[in-house]
């Protein structure tokens, strides 16, 4: 038996390749059509903004990568040859010392950010409920959470957290010099956008437009937020307005910056609704960050005059610049991770070699 991960990130591909093999969080069918995979015993799908992934313990042989990689693409009706030059193949040790990097964050576009250990814990729960998590790779995110705390402890990457949300509030901020007069409206309310939220918060916000699917998660939402302000800053209040998407076309006009991130398997902001918002603030400029993956927001939305449009991946810069401190730190994580890989790699071995023998 041998750890297999296939798949590609932000450091292989763009965001319009990945986001075309993108999987939902809650599509069952895909577990189901992975556990169908030949050689697959079990099988983790880990899907972010910045990375598509399917990790499996697989039965040694020929074709175990191949296999993996026709599945991330056939299931979302594209031909291998497609995605070939993104996709990277781990097996065994390199498998293992990858996943360990990730669950550190030190694979993420953000080093350091707290964001990616709670999407993998997540995606280890859903292949546990989907019945596809045997116990090797229970073993084997364990340990990888393990790791993750160790490098949390042991070093201060995580001192100071950054996300990718939290950047694109500090590039708000590059572009307005003040933000505390402008019109923001937040689409979405999961993690990302609390991030910005939190970030826009401490640079003196007290007013947001957030929309979503849910009103009771944006209510869910600003009650953590009246709980965050009052501990840290002892301040009172915050005010959100609450738009549902079918309101957001009459509301964009009013908007000076849009930041979005949801789930949406379709644009929520079109070319069309954007020239029209455009012409109702005679050109008044309109600065939006689109963090999702899918996109939420039509790319060709760039090309029309006045209104500036920022993806995940343009963020990279942003990024560098904030990291460069960190690098001794994730030198230090580096060698936690390399540790921990080459000993978890004996102990499966051992338990690889039992399990054939008997003993």
């Amino acid at each position: 038996m041998s750890i297999v991960v296939v798949g590609m990130s932000h450091k292989t591909a763009p965001l319009s390749i990945r986001e075309k093999i993108y999987f939902s969080p809650h599509d069952s069918k895909s577990f189901q059509e992975l556990q169908k995979v030949k050689g697959v015993e079990e099988g983790l799908i880990l899907s972010t903004c910045n990375r598509v992934e399917v990790c499996a313990a697989m039965q040694e042989g020929e074709g175990v990568t191949q296999n993996l990689s026709r599945f991330l693409t056939h299931y979302h009706g594209y031909p291998p040859a497609q995605f070939s030059s993104y996709v990277y193949q781990h097996k065994g040790k390199s498998a293992i010392h990858h996943i360990f990097r990730v669950a550190s964050s030190l694979d993420s576009m953000v080093v350091g950010e707290s964001q990616i250990l709670g999407q993998v814990k997540a995606a280890y729960r859903t292949s546990q409920e989907a019945k596809v998590l045997g116990p090797q790779l229970h073993r084997f995110f364990n340990r990888a959470f393990f790791v993750a705390k160790r490098v949390r402890t042991e070093t201060t990457l995580g001192s100071q957290p950054v996300s990718v949300g939290s950047v694109a509030a500090q590039l708000c901020q590059k572009i307005f010099k003040e933000l505390t007069n402008k019109h923001i409206l937040l689409i979405g309310a999961g993690e990302m956008v609390e991030a910005i939220l939190d970030t826009l918060i401490q640079r003196g916000v007290q007013t947001f437009y957030i929309a979503n699917r849910s009103k009771e998660s944006v209510i869910r939402l600003q009650g953590q937020l009246q709980g965050k302000l009052q501990e840290r800053f002892k301040q009172s209040s915050v005010t959100v307005h609450y738009l549902s998407f079918e309101e957001l076309d009459r509301w964009l006009f009013k908007m000076d910056v849009i930041l979005a991130s949801t789930n949406s398997q379709s644009f929520l902001l079109t070319r069309a609704m954007m020239e029209k918002a455009i012409q109702q603030r005679k050109q008044n400029p309109i600065f939006c960050v689109d963090i999702s993956v899918p996109r939420n927001i039509d790319p060709e939305v760039h090309n029309i005059d006045n209104i500036y449009l920022y993806n995940i991946d343009d963020l990279q810069e942003t990024v560098k610049e904030n990291l460069k401190h960190r690098a001794l730190e994730a030198l230090k994580a580096e060698r936690i991770v390399q540790e921990e890989g080459d000993k978890f790699y004996e102990k499966m071995h051992h338990w690889n070699t039992r399990q054939s023998t008997g003993a």
